[in-house]
């Protein structure tokens, strides 16, 4: 390095980084700017930000109601006098309405000022949409989204309850949750008084795929579905049952094909007298499934307070179908051991964890008007049920070989019963996601290993069946559309030298918010004619990148000049004249060849004495003109030509060496637009 050098870097070196990385090249003890004030807010009939617009915040929802009708007015502001907005990456300057909007598309706001660029996301809801706001938010908080059912909607929250995916599907629906090969599913009811369900299978970008439902049975019911990664489905339903006239509760196994491999039925199975429902046609009232290792299904039963293991294969003594054993209810098989309840009364959503503990939402149960309490009474199982309105959720050691279920922990929220629905599942980390369902308190929580809620979302007008958290990928690409502003060719063609601006339009909806919208070029390159591209990209937060291409022409200003005296139109053209006295004829054609009206103006040279030369344009002579280049055509649309013919006359007999006459057209507000074509005469 040399001497120059070594004594510049270091004064260089905060200047280099400010280029390179864009770090701010602040003297030390210098105070640091404070960032300019940003403000964001939305208007429009029935319209409102959720939450309250915080510039450290980049998602948020729009509220809207039937009037809102897809348009919406977006404010943007930054303190920065040199700042720009762009709304959907469009400069935008005051309030910018955005209109064509559907429930779930998002409109994106850049903000670029002197701290850098902003990014905010506004999520246009479906009209009727629940507020939800959220009640608790610590940094204990897992990584995901929440995956809930309100009504008709089927969403995918962010922390502060703003959806990465919302759908209306017009009818009810129940427990979304991830499925193999990244795909979703979610149970919709069938129109009709009947509670009947479907099975719909999500693909990656949550757009429905497949239906499907049981095989044979008149009822498919919603609480819940199981997709394996081969394709095959569990199914439960509620099938009446002719003979007992109570409802059984079915498990069902479908393969890929749709061909039935078994179906499992409680009437087969179980005593109705083990209810704990009391009169009720419905007297087991499964709610929950799931694969356990080996195979063999874990099923909760509501109306029997009991969650039960199924021998799915011949096993260990047990045949398909046999009830291996029961946890809770009247014929439970276990020791509860420091369980001072005895087990779980009126549960949902019974899941192993990979320790093989068990986890259970526990409803519990109180007399209701009509309906007896579903609960246990532990001293007495066989006897009168009793009254726990206690909503917990509840974790089980299990030793199947002793049959004690020892309880590991116990959390419920003082005040909170959730009579039914809910759900419970362990978060990675070790958080518990709480869903309180009928509750109406609360949405979900989340609650820490030591009892400490650490996160909440409140909806108090709906309630979700189930919610599970999960990572919802954002695998759809953003959309750009690149307007080329009509030429006066139309059809994206231009003039040499034209200044011509693209725009350039960007949205997303995959929940990830854009980050960028950009054109190769601020211009287009007019410069030469030929045949040109502009491109222009997006790119979301998760990556996801889409590049337009359109292309355009660019015409040169020149006009076509040709000549024909017989055949074909050339750009040179010789003609003979071999005795005095001969006369030959040609026909010029000019043609306006750029991108807007002109008038063309043609300009011809003298052929000496021995040659006259004349110009005739519709019966009249203007050679004069032409001469003087004065002479000019009416203004010519794009394409358009004007013809002028030459008439040529032999005056000597002497031969005479081969003269050229010089046709210059051009056009009247382009005097650097020339182009020409010669036009030879020989007399021999």
């Amino acid at each position: 390095m040399g001497v120059v050098a070594r004594l510049l870097l270091p004064a260089l070196l905060p200047a280099l980084l400010v280029g390179l990385v864009g770090l701010p090249a602040t003297p030390a003890g210098a105070a640091v700017a404070a960032e300019p004030a940003i403000t964001l807010a939305v208007s429009g009939p029935g319209t409102e930000l959720r939450p309250s617009f915080d510039p450290t915040v980049s998602r948020y929802a729009v509220a809207t109601t039937a009037a809102t009708a897809g348009r919406l007015t977006v404010t943007a502001s930054t303190g920065d006098p040199a700042g720009v907005i762009r709304v959907n990456g469009v400069v935008v300057r005051g309030p910018t309405e955005v209109s064509g909007l559907a429930p779930g598309d998002e409109v994106s706001v850049f903000v670029d000022d002197a701290a850098g660029r902003r990014t905010y996301a506004l999520v246009y809801l479906p009209a009727g949409f629940p507020e939800i706001t959220t009640v608790v938010d610590g940094p204990e908080t897992a990584a995901g989204h929440v995956l809930v059912t309100l009504g008709t909607f089927a969403a995918a929250l962010d922390r502060n309850g703003v959806p990465v995916y919302v759908h209306d599907f017009g009818q009810p629906v129940a427990d979304l949750k991830p499925a193999p090969h990244g795909r979703y599913t979610l149970m919709r009811r069938l129109p009709g008084p009947a509670s009947d369900w479907d099975l719909v299978e999500l693909d990656a970008q949550l757009r429905e795929a497949t239906l499907s439902r049981t095989v044979g049975l008149v009822n498919t019911d919603n609480h819940d579905s199981i997709l394996r990664a081969d394709g095959s489905r569990l199914f439960v339903a509620y099938e009446p049952d002719p003979l007992s006239g109570l409802v059984d509760a079915v498990i069902q196994e479908v393969d890929a094909a749709g061909a039935v491999v078994y179906t499992w039925d409680s009437g087969d199975h179980l005593d109705p007298a083990a209810t704990t429902a009391g009169a009720a046609s419905d007297w087991a009232h499964i709610n929950s499934i799931e694969i356990l290792p080996g195979g063999d299904v874990l099923a909760s039963f509501r109306h029997l307070s009991a969650a039960l293991r199924i021998a799915w294969s011949d096993h260990d003594g047990h045949q398909r179908g046999d009830v291996v054993w029961r946890l809770g209810g009247r014929h439970n098989d276990f020791t509860f051991v420091g369980d001072p309840h005895g087990g779980p009364c009126a549960q949902h959503t019974v899941s192993r964890l990979p320790d093989g503990h068990l986890l259970v939402f526990d409803n519990g149960s109180a007399v209701l008007e009509s309906t007896p309490s579903y609960c246990v009474d532990p001293a007495d199982r066989l006897g009168p049920t009793v009254n726990r309105a206690v909503t917990r959720v509840t974790e089980y050691a299990l030793d199947e070989t002793t049959l004690t279920a020892t309880l590991v922990r116990s959390w419920d929220h003082p005040g909170r019963f959730s009579y039914f629905a809910g759900s419970a599942r362990r978060l990675v980390g070790g958080n518990t996601l709480v869903n309180w369902a009928s509750y109406r308190g609360a949405l979900v929580s989340e609650v820490a290993p030591d009892g400490r809620v650490v996160w909440e979302l409140a909806a108090p007008a709906v309630l979700s069946y189930r919610a599970e958290k999960a990572e919802v990928a954002d695998r759809i690409d953003p959309v750009v559309e690149v307007t080329l502003p009509d030429g006066e060719l139309g059809g994206g063609v231009y003039e040499t030298g034209d200044a011509v601006a693209p725009h350039v339009r960007c949205t997303d909806r995959g929940g990830s918010t854009l980050q960028s919208c950009s054109l190769s070029g601020p211009t287009l390159a007019t410069g030469t004619p030929g045949e040109r591209a502009v491109t222009a990209t997006a790119t979301d937060g998760a990556g996801n990148v889409t590049t337009v291409r359109r292309a355009y022409t660019v015409v040169g200003a020149q006009p076509a000049i040709a000549v024909r005296s017989k055949g074909a139109w050339r750009t040179t053209r010789t003609l003979r004249l071999p005795r005095r006295g001969d006369v030959r004829r040609a026909v010029l054609r000019v043609t306006n060849t750029s991108a807007r009206p002109a008038a063309l103006t043609l300009r011809g040279s003298r052929a000496g004495s021995a040659y006259r030369v004349r110009y005739v344009v519709a019966g009249r002579d203007v050679t004069a003109a032409v001469l003087a280049g004065t002479w000019r055509t009416q203004s010519l649309a794009p394409g358009q030509d004007a013809r002028v013919k030459v008439v040529v006359t032999r005056r000597g007999a002497r031969a005479v060496p081969r003269r050229t006459i010089r046709v210059v057209a051009g056009r009247s507000d382009a005097p650097a637009s020339d182009s020409s074509l010669a036009l030879g005469l020989r007399s021999r």
